[in-house]
């Protein structure tokens, strides 16, 4: 229940800014900035159901790596990635019409040494 309401909440903030920035009335910074501050505050929840609990995470997910993977010149200027941004948007503010080959997963977890196995330890120190 706590990632249902998560994903509710920031849906409406995550949409909102997204069709701004799409309409070039928020800047590339913005979006960044809350799309790591979703990110934060996802940590911050402790959440350890790794499942997605239904499409709209799915596509809350894909919407948010897509804004932190491609570059600013890239969200500004490729007209497919423009629509497919819309698109998850769209489907976030009415969940209807659910966008293709739009699957987003749950980000994964920080290892901390209290849950990690002895190989993750050794992998993390060995950085």
């Amino acid at each position: 229940m706590q990632a249902v309401a998560f994903i509710n909440e920031k849906s409406a903030l995550l949409t909102n800014n997204v069709n701004k920035f799409l309409m070039h009335k928020v800047s590339y910074s913005v979006l960044s900035n809350l799309v790591w501050d979703v990110l934060q505050d996802w940590q911050s929840l402790n959440v350890v159901d790794e499942k997605v609990s239904s499409e709209k995470e799915q596509i809350f997910w894909f919407l948010i790596f897509e804004l932190h993977y491609w570059d600013e010149d890239k969200l500004e200027s490729d007209t497919e990635l423009r629509q497919n941004l819309y698109s998850c948007a769209l489907y976030l503010e009415r969940e209807q019409d659910i966008p293709k080959h739009c699957i987003g997963l749950r980000p994964n977890r920080l290892v901390s040494k209290e849950t990690s196995t002895n190989m993750e330890q050794d992998i993390v120190t060995s950085r």
